[in-house]
């Protein structure tokens, strides 16, 4: 790509865009390798890497660490948790505000909500509930678990959105009769399916938002609700789970239906299958379940419908991404990104804006001079190397940039041209741990952001984890691209020890994306 072809433009910052952008909404230990037999597992989406490197430190760092393998202990109720000050937080640029917004209202509460802050699902709610309302602040919401002993929930909710249709459903109906106002109620158990249907029935279904904070958390309750209420979530909504780390405890295998055995059956598990029709469908040719993104973190998921309109049977041509949809993180990476010739197949052919406008956009928000490093120049690309580039030195103008590419030779022409102004270079085989430990010495190693967008190779992809993980700072993100790519035959590679690599043919789907 050559710069006189390059149409610059000054980013807006997102601020701004949430004044002019109307259907928007605001947006410790080191792990050195994956527990797993097959690189297959890098499904575990982009966030879940990143939470694993959570940079708060003291007791929410322990609760994720607790809580990181869903297993079998209880959640975690020590009020220290709430001693964590909200704004201070968001000062040292350890919380987005909207986090510290849950974190101040679940506070100003009396019983304090402590649960949603000791178990951290600030985060999923800050990130993503919040920006939903604001985009939809007539949105309807179900939430499955009162809190009947001080009806701790639905005042949360009531408080956090003022204006949304909130529906609460509760399996103790003697507890039932709140005189929160606008608020409607529900009776019955969640795992039984004509209960469902009367809810369904009453409320006229077609929710924006669930969240299953069911009191038994069992997991045949929590796979007969969302079986039954996901066709009842609309294009675009949410579907929240808090406590799925107790599924795999007895007390919570103990509940069966006709349809789901409890003793056998573990819903963190099913979640798990998910990422496969994501990944390796990317958004098209995925009928299932329509899923958008799955966001896990220490005990809860939230799960997103595809939008209206992103259901393609081939990949989207540029431009056809519904930006009414949007975020304004993830306009912003669209419509800057799209200010450049050629453009980076980030936002035509892949929907990557999703996580880098929720994710990336906001991290540099809250540290411009991070440090990052992307894996892969784009030299085997038809349209040319270094359309990402422009793009970041675009959005990052405050970082400090380092670019990694396999092809010296590509690397060597895009400097004489000028097109890595600005960038760090690095030249090798992403794959090769001499070459990984070179670029750790030459460039001091200690990332923010780490984007792989290399070889594409299983094994390249692991090694480069292997060892980059352990360069990232705390706090810091992670970010795989193109892995649904890994079924392909020529990517599928046999290793040897101690890499880990297997070939696996279980997939034989041709297409990328999100």
């Amino acid at each position: 790509m050559k710069n006189s072809s390059r149409r610059r433009v000054r980013p807006a910052s997102i601020a701004s865009l949430r004044r002019v952008h109307s259907h928007g909404g605001t947006n410790n230990q080191k792990q050195r390798s994956l527990s797993t037999g097959r690189i297959g597992f890098f499904a575990l989406l982009f966030v879940a890497l990143y939470w694993v490197k959570l940079g708060f430190g003291g007791s929410l760092s322990t609760s994720s660490k607790a809580a990181n393998s869903l297993g079998s202990s209880a959640p975690r109720r020590n009020r220290a948790h709430l001693s964590y000050d909200a704004e201070e937080q968001v000062a040292k640029h350890k919380l987005l505000p909207e986090e510290a917004q849950i974190i101040r209202t679940a506070r100003s509460l009396s019983p304090v909500t402590y649960d949603k802050v000791a178990m951290s699902f600030f985060v999923m709610y800050g990130r993503f509930l919040l920006p939903f309302y604001e985009r939809r602040p007539d949105m309807k919401v179900l939430n499955i678990g009162l809190g009947c002993e001080e009806d701790i929930s639905a005042r949360l909710l009531r408080k956090l959105l003022p204006k949304a249709n909130l529906w609460e459903a509760e399996e103790r109906v003697t507890c039932v009769g709140s005189e929160i106002e606008g608020l409607h109620s529900l009776t019955g158990d969640q795992g039984d399916v004509q209960v469902l249907d009367s809810w369904i029935e009453k409320s006229g279904g077609m929710f924006d938002v669930i969240i299953d904070d069911g009191k038994r958390h069992h997991n045949c309750q929590v796979l007969t609700s969302f079986e039954k209420l996901w066709p009842q979530l609309t294009p675009g909504g949410l579907y929240f789970f808090e406590d799925l780390h107790l599924g795999k405890s007895d007390d919570h295998r103990s509940y069966s239906t006709p349809a789901c055995d409890g003793s056998s059956f573990v819903f963190s598990d099913h979640i798990k299958n998910w990422l496969d029709d994501i990944i390796y469908q990317g958004g098209y040719n995925s009928k299932k379940w329509e899923l958008h993104y799955v966001f896990c973190q220490a005990g809860g998921c939230a799960v997103a419908k595809e939008p209206p309109g992103t259901i393609y049977n081939k990949p989207p041509s540029p431009n056809q991404f519904d930006k009414k949809q949007m975020l304004p993180g993830e306009y912003h990476f669209v419509t800057t990104a799209e200010t450049f010739d050629p453009v980076t197949d980030k936002v035509t052919t892949h929907s990557f804006f999703t996580m880098y406008g929720r994710f990336l956009l906001p991290y540099y928000q809250r540290k411009p001079r991070m440090k990052m490093l992307e894996i892969g120049l784009g030299c085997d690309m038809n349209y040319g190397p270094g359309a990402s580039v422009s793009l970041w030195k675009n959005l990052f103008p405050s970082a400090e940039l380092w670019e990694a590419e396999y092809d010296g030779e590509c690397v060597e022409k895009a400097v004489k041209e000028g097109k890595l102004d600005g960038l760090n270079p690095l030249v090798g085989d992403q794959g090769n741990n001499a070459t990984l430990d070179s670029w750790i010495e030459k460039s001091g190693g200690q990332f923010d952001v780490v984007i792989d967008d290399g070889g594409h190779h299983n094994c390249q992809i692991k090694a480069s984890f292997d060892k980059l993980w352990p360069q990232l700072l705390p706090g810091g993100l992670y970010f795989i691209e193109d892995i649904s790519g890994k079924s392909k035959p020529e990517h599928l590679i046999d290793c040897v020890w101690p890499i880990l690599c297997t070939h696996d043919l279980h997939h034989s789907g041709q297409v990328e994306g999100l």
